[in-house]
């Protein structure tokens, strides 16, 4: 017997999948208990044998324990797809999907269950191909399925892992306390003027490459970056984000970057002030990453500075206080990121989350958002 037992929302969801002749994609806000729901439908269906695709290391690694717990398993029982280790037949299979699509051409014939956690980024052509394998059973999670520019949720994803079965968003995750109340502040700052002078700069440079070379064009693209990189490594917008951490200084809090070099010099002065930082990136090893995550969710650390890395797959529900220093464009981001903030815990009454933004695309997508969660969330503007 599972030692988890389904919420309300997740035995409705596992009736449609069922209806659906065991296929199709949920929708589940960050933190909304989509492991537990796909692990309660491999209960249901008690394949032969069954393949669980993910993004990340980090991700397959809180997979891995939790299908172990689920279903009382040692880890060793429970298959991790390697360059050393190809898919067994007959018990549960984890993969990470660059893993996963070298094998891809090897699982036809073998009939499997899949299960595509954060299913949007299978639609792309390298990755879709985990798609295309013998599957008795399929089932896609994703907090945002939809791809914000293109159609390959309705070209891709529909076809192959069947309909979006589910939806549990923000409001139905706070009505039955799978995240807590949280309070957005966002504040507006002001660029200093030499960051702002090569913003301007390159935004005029951006509207002469549309005009002549059109909006997907390299020289464009490239352009865009470096205007991101400007506004990333904005001084102010490094100093608003120590001066929050200063004001709620012993809060568990997460710090949101962009840019490496940018999270360094966040951790180095929340260092130097004597404050319990630590700092999370791609280009860490893998086991220096590992040992400061252990450290935050222990509570040795108060602070973590992170750039992109741990926008999936981290779960520390103890985390009070989120600041998005700099971000993307997406959507799909921020909603992982006040994923990361909301999750409930004891003792826990509520999140905050402060995004600090200067330009005006930055304060619309905000604003947007504001109208997205009325009723949802306390939102407060300020100027910084």
């Amino acid at each position: 017997m599972p030692k988890v037992p389904p919420r309300g929302w997740q035995v409705e969801a596992l009736n449609n999948w069922v209806e659906t002749g065991y296929r199709g994609i949920v929708s589940v806000v960050t933190g909304g208990g989509k492991t537990i729901f796909a692990l309660s439908c491999i209960d249901k269906l008690k394949p032969t044998s069954t393949l669980i695709v993910v993004p990340t290391t980090a991700l397959l690694e809180q997979w891995w324990e939790e299908v172990s717990s689920y279903f009382d398993l040692d880890l060793d029982e429970i298959n991790i797809l390697s360059s050393s280790s190809s898919f067994k037949l007959g018990t549960i299979n984890l993969a990470v999907m660059n893993t996963a699509a070298k094998y891809s051409s090897q699982l036809i014939g073998k009939n499997v269950f899949l299960i595509v956690d954060e299913c949007h980024k299978v639609a792309s052509d390298y990755f879709s191909d985990i798609l295309k394998i013998d599957m008795f059973a399929s089932l896609g999670l994703s907090a945002t399925p939809e791809r914000q520019y293109d159609n390959k949720l309705n070209e891709i994803l529909i076809p192959l892992l069947g309909p979006v079965i589910f939806n549990y968003d923000y409001g139905d995750a706070l009505k039955d306390g799978v995240i807590v109340p949280f309070e957005l502040r966002n504040i507006v700052f002001e660029l200093e003027p030499e960051c702002l002078q090569k913003y301007e700069k390159v935004s005029k440079s951006i509207a002469r490459s549309i005009s002549q070379n059109g909006l997907d064009a390299e020289e464009t693209v490239a352009l865009f970056l470096k205007r991101a990189r400007i506004l990333n490594l904005s001084m102010n917008r490094i100093r608003l984000a120590l001066k929050i951490v200063a004001a709620n200084k012993g809060k568990r809090t997460l710090i949101f970057h962009e840019d490496v070099e940018a999270c360094s010099l966040i951790y180095e002065v929340l260092k130097g002030y004597g404050i319990e930082a630590g700092i999370y990136h791609s280009k860490m090893s893998l086991k220096t990453r590992a040992e400061t995550l252990k450290f935050f969710r222990s509570g040795n650390l108060d602070v973590l500075v992170t750039c992109r890395a741990l926008d999936e797959g981290f779960n520390v529900p103890e985390t009070e206080l989120g600041i998005i220093a700099a971000s993307t464009a997406t959507r799909r981001q921020r909603i992982q990121r006040l994923g990361r903030v909301v999750r409930p815990a004891k003792g826990k009454t509520g999140a905050i989350i402060y995004s600090l933004v200067a330009t005006g695309p930055e304060v619309q997508r905000l604003k947007d958002e504001e109208e997205f969660l009325d009723g949802l969330a306390v939102v407060k503007w300020s100027k910084g």
